[in-house]
């Protein structure tokens, strides 16, 4: 685990007032507007760890709707940003009570996240999460150029509506719910909606990395189910108990609306994207994971003070998009 001293922050990063006691809301001004674009059928792949892939069929898998996810964009969310917490070998959802066995992962939000962790034993755990009651667990494979360690320089969560959905429909997630986005064994490439490279705020999200300036730097977009089976917190293939809506509808299979979470992750890169590679593989096995160890209270309280009346709740950042 790294040093638990605040980390220095970029200054153009964001400032979230999201809290347990004080919400600003922003219905618009310069704030970044982040787009889930929607694109082909995520690939699912045979390599990766084992587990991590999704047995279900591709045309199960919507794609997300393109939609407008910042203060701009009117859409109800809230937002938490969070500095990284510890890089390890370690995967709790997939490789669980095996420290070691995974590639090499950034983790963000409880600084007590490793291969043992549950959503019960990250409750009230110290956090990188600037919201201190967001004692999840978020993480995603670490990014190398060359042989050199990209670092991430922070992580923002959207927390948010699915498209189309009645805000009044969605539920907080359940304590301990997993959740997968993105392919770690993908051998095609997977779609932007889910898995996606942009520049700094930029709404144009491709397949691979492109050549970013140092005002908007290296961003990847990953975009998490909202559908779920309304029992399960886990699968056998960490897939199965969740699901995309599509056009605002959740399969019959699982018919509950939850809270959608789109992770940016920001990065200090700005060079020649052509010798980035993830811990994973090549670059088209982008994929993260979330384990929910939000207070039940705090999550719930935001879910129904922002996403059931409709509201934007936080600051975005103004930084430069291309």
């Amino acid at each position: 685990m790294t040093d638990d001293a605040p980390r220095r922050r970029r200054p153009s990063t964001i400032r979230i007032a999201v809290a347990a006691a004080a919400v600003v809301v922003v219905l618009g001004g310069a704030a970044a507007v982040v787009t889930a674009q929607s694109g082909s059928t995520p690939a699912t792949g045979t390599g990766g760890h084992a587990g991590h892939l999704s047995a279900t069929p591709a045309s199960a898998r919507p794609d997300p709707a393109p939609v407008r996810l910042g203060p701009q964009g009117r859409h109800p969310q809230f937002i938490v940003e969070c500095d990284l917490s510890h890089t390890a070998p370690d995967d709790p959802i997939v490789l669980p009570g095996n420290p070691g066995a995974s590639h090499l992962h950034e983790f963000f939000g409880s600084h007590d996240t490793d291969a043992f962790s549950t959503g019960e034993s990250l409750l009230g755990t110290d956090t990188s999460c600037q919201n201190k009651a967001d004692t999840a667990a978020y993480w995603v494979p670490a990014l190398f150029n060359g042989d050199e360690r990209v670092e991430p320089d922070e992580l923002i969560a959207y927390y948010r509506t699915g498209v189309g959905v009645e805000a009044s429909q969605v539920k907080a997630w359940p304590v301990g719910l997993n959740m997968l986005a993105g392919d770690p064994g993908a051998e095609e490439p997977q779609s932007t909606g889910v898995v996606g490279w942009t520049c700094g705020a930029s709404d144009h999200l491709t397949v691979l990395p492109r050549d970013c300036s140092p005002r908007a730097p290296l961003a990847l977009r990953l975009t998490f189910p909202d559908c779920w089976d309304g029992e399960n917190l886990d699968s056998a293939d960490h897939r199965a108990h969740t699901a995309y809506s599509d056009n605002g509808s959740c399969p019959g299979t699982h018919p509950v609306h939850i809270v959608q979470l789109i992770l940016a992750l920001r990065y200090d890169f700005d060079a020649d994207p052509s010798g980035l590679r993830l811990a994973s593989g090549s670059m088209i096995t982008g994929h993260g994971d979330v384990m929910n160890g939000w207070s039940r209270d705090e999550l719930e309280h935001l879910t129904a003070l922002c996403l059931d009346r409709g509201e934007i709740c936080g600051i975005s950042s103004n930084r430069t998009d291309v």
